[in-house]
């Protein structure tokens, strides 16, 4: 409780007031700062001016590209990036699944972009709305997260990239036209895109990167600069003023100190740069220790969202050697182990399983790829640390990598020898996730914590769930994701335990979903789980106990090394009679096999599918509906035909 001239104020009364004057103060700042004219006055207040038009004369790229081998390496690969390039200069964007979307009409000279709108929707924010005002998760079918997509600008890096390539002006004129109608169009505080301080940092970071492709080239005239850094500067003030703490502190919060560590080092003649880098290199050394268990997985319970966490940590540590400043040996150590759990994860064809949300995020893009295609991963590893335990037969030199660490990095991959050792089944207890894997068999199960310093976050309701692969094909899968706030019914749905391949009992949930969509209450508890290996199989064992009800639910999957054989074994325990529901999402090899039940059998049904976030498409679900005793015990078993 909190006390005023005596008298006791609950919290919610002293949040809400605390919010309206912020908020009144954000107003007051953003509604009557200059800009303008004024440019030029404000700019030279916020820049030491000389150290500013030194870095400008003597700057060096961060990142290392090699445009002169571009073509030796990936002959096939011009001709789409130019021809992606192109679509861009054209305003047509497939934004999370919309399809290809024409954002401005057709005309002879640059057309404007509606920032502000969803274009899957067809829904517009007003852009003179403050930012802490502006409204989400209220109208069904409208996505905030499509504006934030466009306005993070990661598709710059692409027009970059090929202006490298061709010098083309086309590509420049576009970059520079694209800033200015943003800046022109989202005025500092206002309007939807700085509604989230992540995207502000993400896109504040893509910005600077992109614009590297434009050094020593007569193509951005010098009165764009001053304009462009301003911008920036208004980036990095506001994320300083807005971080995202939670509770709980994760991604958002993360990628807020990660664009303004961008900001602090691509900027250096900002007069508050030095302190907001040493105050980044305290958050990201703190944050790597609590946002990274001990064995290398982020915290937040979703293999996309580890991804995403491992970029904006990696991006750092690359930048800051780059500018002359080191992290600890502690953040380089848990850094690569957070490498380790993806060279772990990856199936044999390189994407990852669904485990958790999915909503396609990253930090920084420098190659197309699927949302699931994570190996790319690997050459950035055993580049950034000299290991050729990342390098893979099967995984070539990644485009990625290319563009980080140009022709130098391509060097090193190359005088690294392969991988002798082949990846085996690995656990990692922490996250509660194991890896059960022989040559081109894999499977993943996931039993780790429900809650998230008291939230749900990004986990689903998928303990003792597992994704499997046999002969490369995929036999079982998560369905993924689909969306957020545009259509909660959906969202409930994709991350219930029906809609994972676990057991339910009496149809209520492992963990309640039924409030808040990124909120899930802990209603179950994951033990004794563990790999073991035989000469001809892998064998995982969980535990999960109902804390509501007297229940355990013990599964046991023994994988066979030819891959022609798994089988799960399954005891319930309970001192009442309940209904039992056992669900299996099928992959598209699952047609080669047979799936049969022990006690019971399986129907199919109609479900659905998500590989990336916006995108549903039907699958199949197979289910099984049993009345059971106190005591039950039942065998799936998966053959090959």
């Amino acid at each position: 409780m909190y006390y005023l001239l005596g008298i006791k104020l609950p919290r919610g009364i002293i949040r809400k007031t605390s919010a309206l004057v912020k908020s009144v103060f954000d107003y007051l700042e953003y509604a009557f700062m200059k800009d303008g004219k004024d440019d030029t006055i404000r700019f030279s207040q916020v820049t030491h001016v000389e150290d500013y038009e030194k870095h400008l004369k003597n700057r060096k790229r961060v990142f290392k590209f090699s445009a002169d081998v571009y073509d030796d390496l990936f002959p096939e690969k011009k001709q789409e990036k130019t021809d992606s390039a192109t679509m861009i200069c054209q305003h047509i964007f497939d934004l999370l699944s919309s399809g290809p979307k024409e954002l401005s009409r057709p005309g002879d000279g640059y057309e404007p972009i509606d920032w502000h709108k969803d274009y899957k929707s067809g829904y517009r924010w007003d852009q003179q709305t403050l930012h802490s005002r502006i409204p989400f998760g209220d109208k069904p079918g409208v996505d905030i997260k499509v504006p934030w997509e466009l306005s993070r600008f990661q598709h710059l890096t692409l027009l970059g990239q090929a202006y490298v390539l061709t010098e083309n002006k086309a590509y420049a004129d576009e970059f520079r036209n694209q800033i200015d109608d943003w800046i022109k169009n989202n005025r500092v505080g206002f309007g939807v895109n700085w509604a989230s301080t992540m995207d502000v940092a993400i896109r504040a970071a893509n910005w600077l990167v992109a614009q590297e492709y434009f050094y020593g080239k007569p193509v951005l005239s010098e009165d764009f600069w001053p304009s462009f850094f301003l911008s920036i500067y208004d980036h990095g003030r506001f994320i300083r003023r807005h971080l995202e703490k939670g509770p709980p502190k994760a991604n958002h919060y993360l990628s807020n100190i990660v664009g303004l560590f961008f900001i602090a080092l691509y900027c250096p003649f900002f007069k508050e740069s030095d302190k907001w880098r040493r105050f980044c290199m305290r958050e990201l050394e703190r944050e790597i220790k609590r946002q990274v268990y001990d064995d290398g997985c982020n915290f937040e319970g979703s293999t996309a969202y580890h991804r995403l966490a491992l970029e904006l940590f990696f991006y750092s540590d690359v930048i800051a050697q780059r500018c002359g400043f080191h992290f600890s040996s502690a953040y380089s150590e848990r850094l690569k182990k957070m490498f380790i759990f993806s060279l772990y994860c990856l199936k044999p064809d390189g994407r990852i399983p669904q485990i958790g949300d999915n909503d396609n995020g990253r930090f920084l893009i420098f190659s197309s790829r699927l949302t699931l295609d994570h190996a790319y991963l690997l050459s950035l590893a055993a580049i950034h640390f000299q290991d050729p335990n990342f390098k893979l037969k099967n995984v070539p030199f990644d485009e990625e990598a290319f563009w980080v660490f140009g022709k130098e990095g391509h060097g090193i991959w190359k005088d690294l020898p392969y991988r002798e050792e082949e990846l085996r089944s690995k656990a990692f207890p922490n996250a509660g996730w194991y890896i059960m894997r022989h040559k081109n068999h894999y499977c993943f199960v996931s039993c780790g914590p429900s809650e998230h310093e008291g939230k749900g976050a990004h986990t689903h309701n998928d303990r003792l769930s597992f994704e499997l692969m046999l002969n490369g094909e995929d036999i079982v899968v998560d369905p993924g994701t689909y969306v957020y706030t545009p259509f909660p019914e959906w969202r409930n749905r994709f991350r219930s335990t029906s809609f994972h391949n676990t057991v339910q009992i009496d149809r209520i949930e492992q963990n309640d979903i039924s409030g808040d969509l990124f909120e899930m209450v802990q209603g179950t508890k994951s033990r004794k789980c563990e790999l073991t290996e035989t000469d001809n199989a892998i064998v995982f064992t969980g535990t999960l106990e109902y804390h509501r009800t007297n229940i355990t639910h013990k599964r046991n999957i023994v994988m066979d090394n030819d891959g022609k054989t798994c089988q799960i074994d399954e005891k319930i325990l309970s001192d009442m009679p309940h209904i039992l529901t056992l669900n299996l999402c099928l992959g598209n090899g699952a047609g080669d096999y047979d799936i049969s039940l022990q006690n019971g059998f399986f129907v199919e049904i109609d479900g659905a599918y998500s590989r990336e976030y916006g995108h549903k498409e039907g699958a199949i679900f197979l289910r099984s509906t049993i009345d059971i005793g106190t005591d039950f015990t039942n065998k799936i078993r998966i053959r090959k035909r």
